[in-house]
């Protein structure tokens, strides 16, 4: 796992889900690469705008540095407007052989999100002939399919990092961070219960060569 891409449909995702597996994973001299479908924009039922582009930009770079991986922006779209086409899937492949992929981290089909669902399908359509394909979960809601962990990455040590990385997202911080704060430390423990440690981060498994 030296050159390892996540696919994620907004800025935000990656922190969420795996910021502390990618904090250890660039520590151990390894490559983390973002690819983030959406502008991470989205109108409300009143018409409200929330989230400005450039504005989540910034902080997405923030959270980066923090973290340490590089971040591609393909900028699809507005939230709620990605589908699946070939185009993405190409844009994805060249990314892969640019970068010298060698692992992908997808989010689960079945996440609640409606973007991460799509965002998922693409991430898999272009992963099929790489070595090692992990899924992560991004949304705390419940789905009739239940998220199946089977690898885990210890990140007691970094988990301070990743609550530093998400709190650098200061508009969506201010609207759900005690939300945000709940979930990655009861997901933490309840991974870190099962594999094991003091605090983890689980994935299933698509596949995983050595």
């Amino acid at each position: 796992m030296k050159n390892i891409l996540f696919v994620g449909a907004h800025h935000d995702d990656l922190e969420l889900a795996i910021g502390g597996s990618v904090k250890r994973w660039v520590e151990e001299g390894g490559q983390v690469f973002c690819a983030t479908l959406t502008d991470s924009t989205w109108t409300g039922p009143d018409g409200t705008r929330y989230r400005d582009p450039e504005q989540v930009q910034r902080y997405c770079l923030e959270a980066a540095r923090v973290l340490g991986y590089t971040q591609i922006d393909l900028k699809y779209g507005p939230c709620f407007t990605l589908t699946y086409s070939d185009d993405k899937v190409v844009d994805l492949l060249n990314i892969i052989r640019r970068c010298e992929v060698d692992t992908l981290v997808a989010i689960d089909q079945s996440d609640a999100h409606k973007d991460h669902r799509v965002a998922s399908e693409v991430a898999l359509a272009a992963a099929r002939e790489l070595p090692r394909v992990l899924l992560t979960r991004v949304s705390w809601h419940s789905t009739p399919e239940v998220f199946q962990s089977r690898y885990f990455v210890d990140i007691t040590r970094q988990f301070e990092a990743k609550r530093a990385a998400l709190q650098c997202y200061r508009d969506e911080y201010e609207r759900v961070g005690p939300t945000w704060e709940r979930l990655v430390q009861a997901q933490a423990t309840l991974y870190g219960l099962q594999a094991g440690c003091t605090l983890a981060e689980g994935f299933d498994v698509v596949k995983f060569l050595h």
